[in-house]
């Protein structure tokens, strides 16, 4: 079985088209989405109408969480005072231009989706499996990964937030960084996601980088009176939040 799960599209419909014809021709069984199909980026309701249309299962993101409910902010953390209102007013133009009926889509969303593939039993979820803004980042220490394996006990655990692409394997369980649909890394502007192969008995992970007009975006967005850098700017540590090299042993 070949599934993909892709993430972080945040209004990027150049992007989001690209990866769709790009899961087409792959042959993917099927699609998930773990979240964040709106903010950042210029087309809200052009990337919510497709996802709606094509019936893609998708959890909610921090960013569909907080444009569905009217919040002032969006939980996410920025390197910069510049960046954080950029993200701001990217946030109050999403919730101004979206339709009623895709903010009450981005409200229903489930914070977590369990899934059977073929056997084997996978969460799909944001940030975590407690909160949609919590960043599981690459180099979290495998007890924190291990505790949330033996919290849930799933084979398969598919998450976005961090922008990362990473495939960890701790003890029985594998944990998935699907990449981001619409932001891209510093000199790579295209769209990734992940592709999880189900064998017996064996789970495989692939990741997919697409190419799409990347310029078109920038003209939207520049349009739209909204910073060119929110598809740009990775996500960032919460402030508040030591990194794991500060943490006492």
């Amino acid at each position: 079985m070949r599934v993909a799960v892709i993430a972080d599209i945040h209004a990027n419909l150049p992007a989001l088209q690209a990866v769709i014809d790009d899961i087409a021709r792959i042959g993917a069984d099927t699609i998930y989405c773990v979240g964040d199909v709106v903010g950042r980026g210029p087309h809200p309701n052009e990337t919510a109408d497709l996802i709606r249309r094509l019936e893609i299962p998708t959890v909610q993101g921090n960013w569909d969480e907080a444009v569905g409910m009217d919040r002032e902010q969006t939980g996410a953390a920025w390197p910069s005072l510049e960046q954080e209102a950029a993200g701001e007013a990217s946030m109050r133009w999403t919730a101004a231009e979206l339709t009623d009926e895709n903010k009450a889509w981005l409200r229903q969303l489930p914070t977590t989706m369990r899934v059977d593939l073929a056997g084997r039993s996978a969460l799909l979820f944001h940030g975590s499996p407690l909160r949609e803004n919590e960043y599981l980042w690459s180099e979290r220490p495998s007890r924190v990964l291990a505790r949330i394996a033996s919290d849930e006990a799933d084979d398969l655990f598919c998450f976005g937030h961090t922008h990362e692409a990473f495939h960890r394997v701790v003890g029985q369980a594998h944990f998935v960084a699907c990449g981001s649909v619409g932001c891209g890394t510093e000199g790579d502007a295209r769209a990734r996601y992940a592709v999880v192969y189900i064998g017996d008995p064996d789970i495989a992970i692939g990741f997919r980088s697409v190419d799409y007009d990347h310029l078109a975006v920038v003209r939207d967005l520049t349009a739209a009176g909204l910073s060119i850098e929110l598809l740009r700017v990775p996500p960032t540590a919460h402030p508040h939040v030591p990194s794991e090299a500060q943490r006492p042993a």
